[in-house]
């Protein structure tokens, strides 16, 4: 028996097995609930192709539902984007992206109808041979796996260019670099099925050659992307104390941190007093070791008692100090404040500042300084 052949059912129960452990595995990917539920979705799309692909295979694409995952091939590159915004703690637009991503559905669809009344595969080619449907398909495939790879790149440079809330250790360091490995990985794996099918075109013995090792990549894919990302180090890029895997927080809750408070009003003076908030880079552990106190302390007393995470904790001081420098007679240009106040970058400090003041710098300028 072809081994390839029966890769899109390995495929199939590979992702169903996968999709039931990121939604009911206890431990991984911190607190947001959100992070399983947009992964699931991710497998469970993929789980979806390996299905099509085997239904297609062994009825020759004679089935009323060859090609259905097709229809939501689009949402890929925003779902994947959108998990790493939350993994990461980024802002995202969701009201906005959700009407054009709806708005988008409907246009393919739209586009797709004209197939639904064609039963076998052989009549819907036959369709393509004779008019210039093919040519439409073609460039909405082509406009498609574009917009995904878009998303996928933006994800990889969000996830490359997130800041961490502490040093991280070897084993975190080691996790953090697999992790990109995995991302880039899947990158260059739906470039290559985008290149592989618009070489190859749509013909059924070269797709169905296709659906064979993609399903096998795929199913190499499920596990690696699922492990690393459940194993990620969550807890190193928020610095929420929320984050951390439930049996390291049952260990510190039972440590010797009885009253948070009185850490906190430390924390929050000596922040105050030598103004760390300035440094850009700055890290749990410098909060800690200036303390005494342990990285996981230092979070839980931020997490209780100001009810936010470490980064948005700091920035908090960041943006009372960027308000300063805005209402002065002739303040410095925008850019110029974002870099005194400590942000690395000016989109940093415009999502800080409107998550600080629901306004953006330049609003507050104005209706403040009137």
């Amino acid at each position: 028996m072809d081994v390839l052949s029966i890769a899109p059912l390995l495929s199939f129960v590979v992702g169903v097995f996968l999709c039931v452990f990121v939604l009911f595995r206890k431990s991984g990917l911190g607190r947001d609930k959100r992070l399983r539920y947009v992964l699931a979705a991710l497998v469970f799309y993929f789980t979806l192709v390996s299905f099509d692909y085997y239904a297609a295979i062994k009825s020759n694409g004679d089935n009323w539902y060859f090609g259905i995952s097709y229809m939501f091939y689009h949402l890929v590159g925003f779902l994947f984007y959108y998990f790493v915004a939350l993994l990461l703690k980024l802002s995202v637009a969701l009201k906005k992206w959700v009407f054009i991503v709806i708005g988008i559905t409907v246009l393919r669809w739209l586009l797709f109808f004209p197939t639904f009344e064609y039963e076998s595969f052989d009549d819907f080619l036959e369709f393509l041979n004779t008019s210039s449907y093919a040519e439409w398909l073609l460039v909405e495939y082509l406009l498609s796996s574009l917009l995904n790879i878009v998303f996928f790149f933006l994800a990889f440079y969000r996830f490359r260019q997130a800041p961490t809330a502490l040093v991280l250790n070897e084993n975190e360091a080691l996790k953090y670099k697999w992790a990109k490995v995995v991302l880039i990985t899947f990158i260059i794996l739906q470039i290559g099925i985008f290149i592989n099918l618009s070489v190859n075109g749509f013909g059924f013995d070269n797709y169905q050659i296709s659906m064979k090792f993609e399903s096998f990549l795929i199913a190499i894919f499920f596990f690696i992307f699922t492990y690393s990302i459940m194993h990620f180090p969550v807890f190193a890029f928020s610095g929420d104390f929320e984050d951390l895997p439930e049996e390291t927080k049952k260990k510190y809750a039972k440590s010797s941190l009885k009253d948070s408070s009185e850490l906190f009003n430390q924390i929050s003076t000596l922040i105050e007093e030598e103004q760390l908030f300035l440094d850009f880079d700055l890290k749990l552990n410098t909060l800690s070791e200036k303390l005494g106190s342990s990285v996981h302390h230092v979070s839980q007393a931020i997490n209780q008692n100001a009810g936010m995470s470490f980064p948005d904790f700091i920035n908090s001081f960041r943006i009372e100090e960027a308000k300063k420098k805005l209402l002065v007679p002739k303040p410095d240009t925008i850019f110029a404040i974002s870099l005194d106040v400590g942000f690395n970058s000016k989109a940093a400090f415009y999502t800080a500042f409107k998550k600080v003041t629901s306004q953006t710098p330049t609003e507050f300028k104005n209706t403040a300084g009137k």
